[in-house]
């Protein structure tokens, strides 16, 4: 059941339906009936019960967006002051939010302003609203603009005659609008196309007159726009030529003064004096002319005389105009060139005056010469500044002085080093070192890496290479010649090994070029019989280079590993396969020619050359008792109860004197005592990871003797 709802200004439809969230956005989302303050917004509806339309000033898309299960009052006036409305963000109102019409027109809008309005879907359930939020409709517009104006000129501005000139300066956006004048004094309207002129006299009036341009269809923007324009009494005051006779002055010194003497009048009256002397210097208030001009030409003096009644300002004015002329300076048209600064090499400066109106001309340069040459060139023999002075006169009397500067910097310097007259070819880097800091371009056919200005000497030929150097104002460039020879290239191949007694022959494969052998021989190959290292060394040109190879005469590998042997208990024992030339393999993978054994077992090696293979074996038996005497060469007393004790062992050993030194020598153990050992601490503290030497004293049965021995060596203390 639907039920009829006032809300604002606008009735809606309200539904007592469930909560239900729209699909479907709102359509054909436009914009109509634009004015300078107002538009009008379009739209088709979606699926949902009401739409709600959010607006922003701008191009942005509002920054508000509705939330569900809140409703939103609405206003089309977007503004603070008429919008009822809640406003969300700065600037931002919600304009519509309603199910009855499908347009909404909102005003209070600013003219040529953008507008970017939002449209979303809800199912009008108040507090309980839903939003469809799936990509809602915006639209920009812009509103109309209207922008009045326009400039006056006067061509005379007298009572009895006067010619005003209006030209509008108006712009707008608003299809089809015309401009018309209204000249304030009861005469018919003229229309006033933009940018073209309309002329108007007033007759029989003066003072101020108030025009005003109107623009229709004006679509809510200010529709008029007004100036003022002053029309001037009859003439106040005159100028007595007979004493103002120096209205043209030459450029240097000069300087106008000018009295002008009102109208005699019985009124009794007094003067204000406004002088605008022509030359955008602005106004001045004296009764009395007096200026001096900056340039030269005509110029155009307008004095406003205003009449005062008793110190009171009237409106009754009036306006001279006359011409001054300022004479050129006869030094006004000098030129220095080509350029006011310029390297001492080469260097020529152009001095000349283009006026041809001169009697005399005189350069003075700054370096104690001079000309009197109108057109002249001067070439200076040394660095520096220069002030150069200039003095003219011309034929209508006029004299003038100008000063100027000219600056002479040093020569530039291309040299570089680094680069000798020849190479042989190789790919070893070349660096080039400029003298000057100023980063110049290399130029001659080689690929130079700037920076680092390097380049490899690898491609044979002729070359000559430039460098130069250009800054603003100088340039200096230098060339050098070198040749890049080919470099022999030797190849003996790979080193040899032979397995029979015949000659081996080594081949330089190189053609050309001369050749020189360790042997002393210079054919292009030899023979050698020996084993050993041979080199060839080709020369070609001025260019060489060497190449190695090994020769080798070798047979069949040899080894052996000796007979089976047994190990006191605390030994071991060294196998070596050294056989000249030849690769090892031994039972467990190592490769070494030696090979340590510490335990009971069959031990084989294969040792192999290009000649062929061979393989022995031998087994290894441990004794269950040590020799005579047995020393550990390493010990760790790191509580693992494993080596954690240093100790002579042996076979009836009897120990008289046992001792440990430091590295500096000092004893940190000893004891006469059996089976005690070194547990790697001095005076209760640990010692340092460190090699430590040991003497000991000590005897064995020997029959019915006593045999008596000593021995020393290092034991390494791990921690």
């Amino acid at each position: 059941m639907k039920k009829l709802c006032a809300i604002g200004f606008v009735l809606l439809f309200c539904q007592s339906l469930s909560a239900a969230r729209p699909n479907v956005q709102a359509s054909n989302f436009t914009v109509s009936q634009i004015t300078c303050n107002s538009i009008q917004l379009n739209f088709a509806y979606g699926d949902g019960n009401a739409r709600i339309i959010v607006g922003t000033e701008g191009t942005l898309v509002p920054s508000f967006t509705p939330s569900d299960d809140n409703s939103y009052n609405a206003s089309p006036y977007f503004n603070l002051k008429g919008n009822t409305a809640t406003v969300y963000t700065p600037n931002c109102f919600i304009v519509y939010n309603a199910n009855g019409t499908n347009y909404v027109r909102i005003d209070s809008l600013k003219p040529c302003t953008d507008y970017t309005f939002t449209i979303y879907e809800h199912d009008n359930n108040g507090n309980q609203t839903l939003y469809n939020f799936t990509s809602p409709p915006s639209i920009t517009v812009t509103t109309y603009c209207l922008n009045l104006g326009f400039t006056t000129i006067f061509r005379d501005s007298c009572e009895r005659k006067n010619l005003y000139e209006f030209t509008s300066s108006s712009t707008s956006t608003i299809p089809g609008v015309t401009y018309t004048y209204d000249f304030g004094d009861a005469s018919p309207t003229a229309n006033a196309p933009f940018n073209t002129a309309v002329s108007h006299s007033y007759k029989n009036k003066s003072g101020v007159v108030l025009v005003k341009l109107s623009a229709s269809p004006s679509m809510g923007c200010l529709a008029d726009y007004y100036d003022k324009v002053r029309i001037y009494p009859r003439k106040v005051a005159f100028i007595d030529r007979t004493k103002f006779k120096d209205s043209i002055q030459c450029f240097e010194g000069n300087f106008f003064t000018v009295n002008p003497q009102p109208v005699p009048s019985p009124l009794p009256k007094s003067y204000t004096y406004v002088w605008d002397y022509g030359d955008s210097s602005g106004t001045e208030i004296f009764q009395k002319m007096k200026h001096s001009y900056k340039k030269s030409g005509i110029f155009k003096v307008s004095l406003e005389l205003l009449i005062n009644v008793n110190l009171k300002p009237t409106n009754c004015k009036d306006t001279l105009t006359f011409n001054v002329q300022v004479l050129p300076n006869p030094v006004g048209s000098k030129t220095i060139g080509p350029s006011l600064v310029q390297c001492i090499k080469n260097n020529q400066f152009d001095f000349d005056n283009s006026d041809n109106t001169l009697t005399y001309f005189k350069w003075y340069f700054g370096d104690k010469d001079s000309s009197d040459v109108k057109k002249v060139s001067h070439t200076y023999q040394d660095t520096g500044t220069y002030r150069v002075i200039h003095v003219a006169y011309a034929a209508n009397g006029c004299k003038g002085r100008d000063t100027g500067f000219v600056k002479v910097l040093p020569n530039l310097s291309a040299n570089f080093t680094g680069l000798d007259t020849a190479y042989c070819t190789s790919n070893n880097l070349v660096t080039l070192v400029p003298d000057s800091t100023i980063g110049g371009v290399f130029s001659g056919g080689l690929p130079i890496t700037i920076p680092g200005f390097t380049f490899k000497p690898n491609v044979v030929g002729s070359y000559k290479l430039k460098y130069t150097l250009n800054t603003k104002y100088c340039s200096d460039s230098i060339t050098k010649n070198f040749n890049i020879y080919k470099t022999p290239q030797p190849a003996l191949g790979n080193d040899v090994i032979s397995c029979s007694s015949a000659a081996v022959v080594l081949n330089a494969n190189y053609g050309s070029g001369t050749y020189l052998w360790n042997t002393g021989a210079s054919s292009s190959s030899i023979q050698v019989n020996a084993s050993g290292t041979y080199w060839v060394k080709i020369t070609e040109g001025r260019c060489d280079a060497s190449d190695t190879a090994k020769v080798v005469f070798a047979t069949v590998p040899q080894v052996e590993l000796g007979k089976d042997t047994s190990v006191c208990k605390g030994n071991s024992i060294v196998l070596r396969a050294t056989s000249p030339g030849s690769t090892y393999l031994w039972q467990d993978g190592t490769t070494d020619s030696l090979y340590f054994v510490y335990a009971p077992g069959k031990y084989w090696v294969q040792v192999s050359n290009p000649c062929g293979v061979v393989v022995d074996s031998v087994f290894i038996f441990f004794q269950n008792d040590y020799c005579d005497l047995f020393m550990a060469n390493a010990f760790s007393p790191d509580n693992d109860l494993l080596n954690a004790e240093f100790k002579p062992v042996g076979k009836n050993i009897s120990v008289k004197l046992f001792q440990i030194y430091n590295r500096w020598g000092e004893l940190v153990f000893e004891t006469d005592k059996d089976n005690v050992g070194w547990n790697g601490q001095y005076k209760g503290k640990d010692c340092e990871q460190d090699l430590y030497l040991w003497k000991l004293f000590y005897s064995t049965p020997s029959g019915r003797y006593i045999k008596k021995s000593n021995a020393s060596g290092t034991v390494m203390l791990l921690r």
